[in-house]
Parts: C-alpha cells; structure tokens; sequence
C-alpha cells in the first residue's frame, strides 16, 4: 500500500535531477534568442544609438547583471518550478505572486507565437530561395505550423530531450554569429574605431549623445529578456540551489559579452561613417553575411531559424512550469499540474501553450500579416516582461 502511493505520487512530480548545469544554462540563452536578438532587437537601437549601439549594450549588460544577481539569490533560497510566482508569493504575498506569475506565463505564452511569426515567412522565403519551393500566400502560416509541431515534440517528451536540444541549438547559433563577426571586423581593416564606445557617435546627439544611448538601451534591454527562465526548471534541475543562480549570472553575462561583440561587428561591418543608412535595410545582417560569405550566406539564415526555434522551445518550457505550479496551488484549474506518467512533464501545461502559440499566430499574423503580428506581439511582451522585473525587484 505505502509503495504503491510513494509510487503514484512520484507520477505527479516533474523528474528530479533531470538537467545539469549545461542544459539549465542553454535554457535562459535560447530563451534570450541570441541570433535574432542581434538581428532584430539591436538592430532596432541603431537609429538612436548609432555608431555607439557597443555602450549602449555595454551599459545594459551592467545593469542585468545587477538584475541577475537579485533574482540568482531568489533562486537559490527558494527553488521551485513556481519561479517568479513563488519569488513574489513569499515576498510580497499570494496575490501580488499570483499577478506575477499570470504576467510571466502570459509573456512566455506570447513567445512561441512571436518566433512562429518569424519561423514561418523565413522558412517559406528561404524555402523559395534555395529550393524553389512555394505555397503560395498561406506559405507562412503551413511553415508556421511545421515548426509549432516541431517544437511540440521537443517539449512533450522529456525535459532532457527538449534540454539536449536547448545547448545544441543555442550553440549552432552563438557559433555562427560569432564566426560572421569576426570575419566582419577582419575585412573591416582600417574602419575599426574604438569611437563605438564614444557616445557622442550616436545618432541622437542630445544630453552629448547619451539621449541616443539611453534610448537605445530600450532595445538592448529587450535582447536580454529572458535570461530568467532556467528558475522554472529548478525542480528538475541537478543541484538546484547552486545550479539556476549561476545558470542565471552565466548566462547574462556571457551573452552580454556576445551581444557586445556582435554589436560593434555589426557597426564597423556596416561601416562606422554610415551607419545612418543601417535602418533603412530590411536585413542588414543577411546583407553583410553576403557580402563576406557570398553563396554561404544562407549559413546565417539558417543560424537565425535555429535561434527562433530554440527560443520557442526554451518559452514553451518556462511558460507550461509556471501553468504548472500555478495549477498545482489551485491558482489555476488543477488539470493544468497533470503529469504525464511515462515522460514526467506537465503535458496539459505544454498542450495549452502550444495550442495559445498556435492561435495567436494565425489569427494576427493573416489578418494584420506576419510582420505587423510580430511587432504587435514583441510590444506586448515588452510591457510585460519589464513589469515582472519590478515586481521582482521590490
């Protein structure tokens, strides 16, 4: 009898000790996206940063360290797959944790269709590229939904599985972009300048140029989100209390560190003298990767799939952790903490946020189309992410 219910409640827990440090840490770095951070999110600051995009990212990469460490120490006293839930549950009581948590589930929810809605067109451009394959109009929304199963797959049948894919996925992409901007700087020659970290290079010249940098580390801040979602994972995690802090710190910085170099690559590959012409093209990344790489260039469109793909996988992690415990309190409906029996993940938890995924794709990206859906989408988790980082800063 005391077996058989030591056994049944073994079936209700996530699988304990399941993920060591690598797996934990890869978590927090395909969540933050590396390459289409650099792609996207930086490449949004040139227009008030300039040519000085490097100290903007510098300055951000202080101030999330700072941020790191708050939530590392949160982590270590209190591991749980509740995360931020469970930080602000016992801080500031249960309804400010269950607001919290409800926030951070909600932005995690809106990353898996955010990174479909570049999935999607990017694969079905790159489809009709390189292999001459279309499906027309409704192209985007078919790839879409390949990869929604994909990402299915890598979630449903075992944190490890979806874990081993974390740090092979987010280290495919940290390679690529690494090598494209050292080859970057190297054809650079004379056009490298230590003037990037210089704020009067910016291209908003107020307060001495530092209107443009604080301006630009809007941006900046929006590539660091998501370094906090391995704490979710600390019931599966090897070592918790020891292993989600340092995943957290580790991860920020060095990301921070890449985000950095890649920024000045960018800058001086451009060209530092006109960099103001650096927004006016829709993919300056895939345009210098040309240049440098000619025929390989594709290289770097896959390195930007790979990093959208890997963020879906690492958002529908956190977000199905926080449905769970939130189910498991009674915070939410109970079927919501179910555990599959035979994988040990909260497969109704991840069901739901894929099927959230699949919805709020469709939905905005064939009425407004993909790229507006995608802004609309990333203005959102914006809001939602910084007020998470108050309330856990409190």
């Amino acid at each position: 009898m005391s077996i058989r219910s030591s056994s049944s409640a073994e079936q209700t827990k996530l699988r304990a000790n399941a993920i060591g440090l690598p797996g934990v840490l890869f978590q927090s770095i395909t969540t933050m996206a590396p390459a289409s951070a650099v792609s996207f999110s930086l490449g949004a600051a040139i227009p008030f940063a300039g040519g000085a995009l490097p100290l903007a990212v510098l300055i951000a990469l202080i101030i999330c360290t700072l941020i790191a460490l708050n939530i590392g120490s949160l982590a270590k006293h209190l591991p749980s797959a509740g995360g931020y839930f469970t930080y602000v549950s016992r801080g500031l009581g249960p309804q400010a944790g269950w607001m919290t948590g409800w926030l951070f589930s909600l932005t995690y929810l809106l990353i898996v269709p955010l990174q479909l809605l570049v999935l999607g067109p990017v694969m079905d451009s790159a489809a009709q590229q390189y292999f001459h394959l279309s499906f027309g109009a409704a192209g985007w929304a078919i790839w879409a939904m390949v990869f929604a199963v994909i990402v299915f797959g890598l979630t449903y049948f075992g944190v490890k599985i979806s874990a081993d894919a974390s740090v092979i996925l987010g280290a495919i992409e940290i390679g690529v972009f690494v090598l494209l901007s050292i080859w970057l700087i190297a054809t650079a020659g004379k056009g490298n300048t230590v003037a990037t970290f210089n704020p009067a290079s910016s291209l908003e010249t107020g307060l001495g140029g530092w209107q443009g940098i604080l301006h630009g580390m809007i941006f900046a801040f929006l590539a660091f989100a998501g370094f906090e979602s391995s704490a979710p994972l600390a019931e599966e995690a090897l070592h918790p209390r020891r292993t989600v802090p340092r995943a957290i710190l580790l991860a920020v910085v060095s990301i921070g560190v890449f985000y950095v170099f890649c920024s000045y690559a960018g800058v001086v590959g451009w060209g530092f003298g006109k960099i103001s012409t650096y927004p006016s093209d829709p993919n300056p990344w895939g345009t210098m990767a040309n240049r440098v790489w000619g025929l390989f260039s594709f290289v770097a469109i896959f390195a930007i799939l790979n990093s959208a793909l890997a963020n879906a996988n690492a958002g529908v992690n956190a977000a199905s952790r926080v449905l769970y415990a939130m189910g498991r309190t009674d915070t939410l409906p109970g079927p919501l903490a179910h555990i599959n029996g035979r994988f040990r993940t909260p497969d109704i938890a991840i069901i739901f946020t894929i099927i959230v995924g699949v919805v709020c794709t469709l939905l905005p990206g064939i009425y407004y189309g993909p790229t507006v859906a995608f802004g609309l989408l990333g203005t959102i988790i914006t809001i939602l992410i910084l007020v998470v980082y108050m309330a856990i800063c409190l």
